[in-house]
């Protein structure tokens, strides 16, 4: 990596990255012009691994989505990089204790027509 790069600058190339599937370090890595291993130590000094950035980057974009869009849930799962909407949901009941149907409809604003 040519300068240091935040989290939220890799959370947003993996963003990116995502509706194609769960991105390796390997090609996230070489996207940054990096080894996985010189990105791992970078991630390392911000005290996250890898796949605690990805599972931090796929919430806090499943809460924006869910929060900001009318998309369907299995729309939003599929943007994040899941294979299977029941995936997503799982994950997203991890994450909150709540589904993410529910968790939409907790939000102001929300209108279930």
């Amino acid at each position: 990596m040519s300068r240091s790069l935040t989290v939220d600058e890799i959370c947003q190339l993996l963003l990116a990255l995502l509706s194609s599937g769960y991105p390796t370090i390997d090609k996230v890595a070489r996207l940054l012009h990096s080894s996985p291993r010189s990105l791992q130590r970078r991630l390392r000094q911000e005290e996250i691994t890898y796949t605690e950035l990805v599972s931090r980057c796929r919430f806090k974009e499943a809460q924006r989505l869910l929060t900001e869009s009318e998309d369907a849930v299995q729309d939003i799962a599929a943007r994040l990089g899941y294979a299977d909407p029941s995936s997503f949901g799982r994950a997203f009941l991890r994450w909150t204790g709540t589904s993410p149907r529910h968790y939409r409809r907790q939000q102001p604003g929300f209108h279930d027509d």
